[in-house]
């Protein structure tokens, strides 16, 4: 298992991820939709505790899920482990090697977190292997500006009050969080606050972690590398058509 790099520090969020912020039902329904073009048998990356794979897995999917942190996946199992159709591994997107049935069908959201575009062909190279022959492979995604900006964003505070029972947290933006185009990643640096409410204890440790953006060249070559022929290119989720100059892009691609 390849050591975790640029995750921040997504292991001590486990217990409490996915417990505040809007409602996700709108999200999972795209992706369901989506997925149902294709097949019932699925695979989602990166996928934290895996709330979106048992969404899934409870509407007649069978899901393989997985994420490159241990304690996500540990909590992930309390959370969902009774679910039928619902598998939680641990895995590295870049190299694994699951004995399951080819899927049908698999989508990426947070690819960001490779920092280089031989990551993404490696991740794109064990997608490929586990979907069966035109099986569909969808990213979604930001792309890099040719812009060399570099532009500093000032401090933000997220307070989303009692996550659990007794458990408060709050996170705060500090003035570490820039982008810098030269390189084409986004710095995201948070200090973040859980709070036991009985005790008044106050965990307090630092979240950063940058998401590097690639050229739509670059994905291209990639796609078509690893074995899959685009299908499709939109600049936002109602499907209308890329254009060139939209940052926004996802891009619908099959297994040759």
């Amino acid at each position: 298992m390849q050591k975790p790099t640029n995750i921040g520090n997504y292991a001590k969020h486990a217990f409490i991820w996915d417990l505040y912020g809007p409602s996700r039902t709108e999200d999972f329904e795209y992706w369901r939709t989506y997925a149902e073009t294709y097949g019932k048998n699925i695979i989602i990356p990166m996928c934290a505790v895996g709330k979106a794979g048992a969404y899934m897995a409870q509407r007649s999917f069978n899901v393989t899920a997985f994420d490159i942190t241990p304690e996500m996946i540990a909590e992930g199992q309390k959370r969902y482990g009774h679910i039928n159709n619902l598998d939680l591994r641990h895995g590295d997107i870049t190299n694994f090697n699951f004995d399951i049935p080819p899927a049908d069908f698999c989508y990426c959201v947070d690819l960001g977190h490779l920092q280089t575009i031989e990551d993404i062909k490696s991740a794109f190279m064990c997608i490929n292997k586990h979907l069966r022959k035109g099986g569909g492979f969808v990213v979604e995604t930001g792309l890099r500006s040719k812009c060399d900006k570099l532009e500093y964003f000032p401090p933000r505070e997220f307070d989303f009050g009692e996550v659990a029972p007794g458990i408060k947290l709050r996170k705060v933006n500090n003035e570490k969080c820039h982008s810098d185009g030269q390189t084409g990643r986004h710095y995201i640096s948070q200090d973040v606050y859980i709070e036991d409410v009985k005790t008044g204890n106050v965990e307090i440790f630092d979240h950063s972690f940058y998401m590097q953006s690639y050229f739509r060249d670059e994905w291209v070559c990639a796609f078509c590398e690893c074995g899959f022929e685009i299908k499709n290119e939109y600049k936002n989720r109602s499907h209308d058509a890329w254009q060139d100059g939209d940052m926004e892009w996802i891009v619908e691609a099959v297994k040759k």
